[in-house]
């Protein structure tokens, strides 16, 4: 395991060497994932695997694994949602070599010689791990708890509605 993992590598030259990357990223250092966490303490871990595949393309594997802390949407406590992605890329240099690429592997845009950021890399493959709209499971949430404790009897809840009177109003097709 490297202790400095360099920002930025020259992809195609990783890939003839068939090279591999691992080490862990700071959460906090992620200036797009860092404002969407509860708390942007810890570490993520890395795989970054380089090499070519069958057809002699330029490819490269990412695994990314880490505990993200999220707020619930549906309560606003902290909530903890587990990563752990694996993509396979290939390195192309056009839309037209992208479109030919096979459906397990996702196209890299980038020149041959053009520099690869590795914390961009990782921080993009984080941010699909997100849900839209993160909260607990229905039972481990606080504000489902919350409700169900301060629910009013039944009888209390009819006689405070509002809207009971329009209950008792019918309105037919032929009533205008």
């Amino acid at each position: 395991m490297l202790q400095r993992i360099p920002d930025r590598v020259d992809p195609w030259r990783l890939a003839e060497q068939g090279k591999t990357l691992e080490g862990r990223i700071k959460l906090d250092s992620l200036p797009r994932l860092a404002p969407l966490l509860a708390f942007a303490d810890g570490e993520a871990a890395f795989v970054l695997r380089f090499g070519r595949d069958k057809r002699n393309r330029p490819i490269l594997g990412l695994r990314v694994t880490t505990e993200l802390v999220l707020q619930c949407q549906r309560c606003l406590d902290s909530m903890v949602q587990e990563v752990d992605s694996a993509i396979m890329l290939a390195l192309v240099q056009g839309d037209m070599e992208a479109e030919q690429l096979p459906e397990e592997l996702e196209p890299l845009l980038s020149e041959d010689g053009e520099y690869l950021d590795i914390a961009e890399l990782i921080e993009d493959e984080l941010l699909l791990g997100i849900p839209s709209s993160p909260r607990h499971k229905e039972q481990n949430c606080n504000r489902r708890a919350d409700a169900k404790a301060h629910r009013l009897p039944e009888a209390e809840q009819k006689e405070d509605n509002p809207f009971a009177i329009l209950a008792g109003l019918h309105v037919g097709k032929n009533d205008h």
